[in-house]
């Protein structure tokens, strides 16, 4: 099931474990994602029922999930493949995108023995397996719905799961001709792009077209991946899987590090062209209209309950100054604090600097509950502090008390150029403090 075809709360529980939520590494040294203790009981049963328990971890071994794949794409009809990935540009969910492109992993991957891009580096240089350990796959469907994907460095486990939803759900997408509409323009507006353009320009290009439902610069990305992916748009030298097999380490091959796309997008540009005989091939049955069609009207969301509780409270008004107190949310459950010591004097822009306060409370601390609180020094035990901008206009920051006088400490703090943005400092907790219970 798409997360988009479920009952929204669904997803917005999802988005406030994956978005919202803190990481940590459990007794076993697994990647795991906090459940926020707001959660019900029956939040939790309604993620169980729907086959979308947090932190869902694959248990595939590399051998079961090549397996598997190649048995599952066996099974995909590519029409019916070709008319989701079309109607994820405008009208489907955005999951559908994946199931064309992990159907042609599966059917091009030949069966191999799990072989180390290093010795250091666990990730099978057939195929992009990680050993190093297991997948999410809750949270991978969760991305999937959010931003298509773009295929260059997932491997089978990914494509497993992304054809598994893909033959539960007896109702496929079909294409309307608003999305044929779509998938022709895209496919005009890469014919038409200035000789020698490379992924980067056809990006923009995109972009500015808006042709695209969910129109962000990742989402052209991912969908230029997934078209390079399926030998649409590709170079004779580095084909797509349609055309001929390529190993993961022939698709992690980039002209240069300033590169970020992998094969066979990275090394294609606009000389290239588009291989009609695959357009013909797997998309031969989708006709562009005569004429624009209109967009679909958009069918209203329903509301979703599963959203963060809301917490009491304004920021405290007024510049930054010397002897501020700023509560941080860790997550929807958890905040800290930090004291700003001074404020920058200097042309630049408004920064404090600011140092962990030793606290942690399920809402925004009180001055009050600040009265003998001292500083929280990083786990190695050395003390830190940095010049943090966007304090006074970060959403989940804010000031809770001015005018205190500096806690002491029993180390001097050298003058430090260190600096911060007031962002951060919920990712940056995880170095001062255990945030795993």
């Amino acid at each position: 099931m798409a997360v988009d075809d479920m009952n929204p709360d669904i997803r917005g529980l999802l988005e406030r474990i994956y978005l919202g939520g803190t990481t940590y590494f459990d007794a076993d040294g697994r990647y795991l994602h906090k459940v926020p203790s707001s959660f019900s009981a029956r939040d939790l049963q309604a993620l169980d029922a729907a086959g979308l328990p947090p932190n869902a971890l694959s248990t595939s071994t590399h051998d079961e999930a090549v397996t598997r794949l190649r048995a599952l794409a066996a099974r995909i009809d590519l029409g019916k493949a070709a008319d989701a990935f079309v109607t994820s540009l405008t009208s489907a969910d955005l999951s559908w995108q994946s199931v064309l492109p992990a159907a042609c992993l599966g059917l091009a991957m030949p069966a191999h023995e799990f072989t180390p891009m290093s010795e250091s580096n666990p990730i099978c240089r057939v195929c992009f397996h990680d050993a190093r350990g297991p997948l999410d796959l809750t949270e991978r469907a969760l991305f999937r719905s959010i931003q298509g994907t773009g295929w260059g460095s997932y491997g089978p486990v990914e494509a497993v799961a992304a054809l598994e939803f893909a033959l539960a759900d007896p109702a496929w997408p079909q294409p309307g001709e608003h999305d044929a509409w779509t998938f022709h323009s895209l496919l005009e507006l890469l014919a038409g792009l200035p000789a020698g353009s490379r992924y980067s320009v056809a990006r923009k290009q995109l972009k500015a077209a808006k042709l695209l439902s969910v129109n962000t610069v990742y989402r052209c990305e991912s969908t230029l991946e997934a078209l390079s992916f399926i030998s649409v748009i590709e170079n004779a030298e580095h084909p797509g899987l349609v055309t001929s097999w390529t190993s993961a380490v022939e698709r992690d091959h980039r002209p240069n590090t300033r590169v970020e796309v992998p094969a066979p997008l990275a090394w294609w540009s606009a000389d290239d062209g588009i291989n009609t005989a695959v357009v013909e091939r797997l998309f031969g049955g989708i006709r562009k209209p005569a004429t624009r069609p209109s967009a679909p009207v958009a069918v209203a969301a329903k509301p979703r309950r599963a959203t963060a509780p809301r917490v009491a409270g304004r920021s405290l008004p007024g510049p930054v100054a010397a002897g501020d107190v700023y509560a941080v949310r860790l997550r929807e459950d958890l905040w800290t604090a930090v004291y700003c010591h001074a404020v920058a004097d200097d042309d630049g822009p408004e920064r404090g600097l600011v140092e962990y306060l030793d606290v942690l409370t399920p809402v925004p601390v009180v001055p009050e509950q600040l009265e003998g609180v001292g500083y929280r020094d990083r786990r190695n035990g050395q003390r830190w502090q940095a010049w943090c901008t966007g304090l006074a206009k970060t959403t989940g920051v804010r000031r809770v008390a001015q005018g205190l006088v500096a806690p002491p400490h029993a180390r001097k703090h050298e003058a430090t150029r260190l600096r911060t943005g007031a962002k951060d400092l919920r990712y940056t907790a995880d170095l001062h403090f255990d945030l795993s219970g």
